[in-house]
């Protein structure tokens, strides 16, 4: 079965189960680095919300038709659930003196993401971008996250500035979480091996990349490592600091970060192939 087909076939089996009023239509997303995601929007007359469930991950070519059908039932009632969201939620995510609290900022790639940076405010950072997101209310989708377009921007009425700023009080609020590499293996069950590294994210592990961008938690790991350090980018999600005293060439750490992007590092999440260094003296990321 190929892609093509398979959604062609998910779509019919959809479409097939629909009452009256409901509508779906099939939508291809632009998602960080490049990544393309295919899913269907769901709505309902006289509604305004339209769920989409993304379908990439259901794919494989041997799917039989009995398969379909239960995918399509699946992302049918996954759509039905979310179309149940309180007016509230939605009147909310509509009023941005109410979303202003909600908005994140997080570290993308400038160069994989061209396309993408010239639909949403953004920030450079180094040879990065930062780029911003709403937390969904729980009451609506939860766990779940918007990107900050240019056209949400221009729906609520404020400039670039006002979200930078909503971004930056927030994320000033964010538990960062700093921990040696040894010690987060261990509480995940493996094997703690003495590294020197420390991880850094958030405590949500959820776009806590961006916290490097704070002079605040830069100096915080100046003081625990106790040197000037490398950091290797391990995805959008975290980061791995290195003391300088315990790292091999710069080189040897370029190569070691871009086997593991291409080994461990799905697509989507990918920040870059380089390290980055923390200069003590300069007190600064270069």
């Amino acid at each position: 079965m190929t892609y093509e087909y398979f959604l062609m076939r998910l779509e019919q089996n959809i479409r097939k189960r629909l009452e009256t009023g409901e509508m779906v239509k099939k939508v291809r997303v632009l998602k960080n680095n490049g990544v393309e995601l295919d899913g269907f929007s769901y709505y309902v007359e006289g509604h305004r919300e339209r769920p989409t469930v993304y379908v990439n991950q259901y794919y494989r070519k041997e799917l039989s038709e009995e398969e379909l059908v239960k995918i399509a039932d699946t992302v049918l009632k996954t759509q039905r659930e979310c179309g149940l969201l309180s007016q509230q939620g939605l009147e909310e995510m509509m009023d941005f003196h109410v979303m202003r609290e909600r908005i994140r900022c997080r570290l993308i790639s400038r160069e994989k993401n061209e396309a993408l940076l010239k639909e949403v405010p953004w920030l450079p950072w180094l040879d990065l971008a930062i780029v911003f997101y709403l937390q969904v209310p729980k009451q609506v989708v939860e766990h779940a996250t918007v990107l900050i377009y240019t056209s949400h921007m221009n729906f609520w009425g404020v400039t670039p500035e006002e979200i930078c700023h909503a971004a930056a009080e927030n994320m000033a609020k964010v538990q960062v979480f700093l921990e040696p590499m040894e010690s987060f293996l261990g509480e995940i069950g493996f094997e703690p091996l003495s590294s020197g590294m420390h991880i850094l994210s958030n405590r949500r592990k959820m776009f806590g990349a961006v916290v490097i961008i704070d002079p605040k938690v830069q100096r915080m790991c100046l003081e625990r490592l106790g040197e000037s350090f490398y950091i290797l980018p391990s995805s959008i999600h975290e980061l791995l600091l290195l003391p300088e005293s315990l790292a091999t060439t710069r080189e040897e750490l370029d190569q070691l970060i871009q086997e593991v992007n291409e080994a461990c590092v799905s697509q989507e999440e990918y920040l870059s192939d380089h390290a980055y260094y923390y200069s003590a003296e300069k007190e600064e990321v270069e």
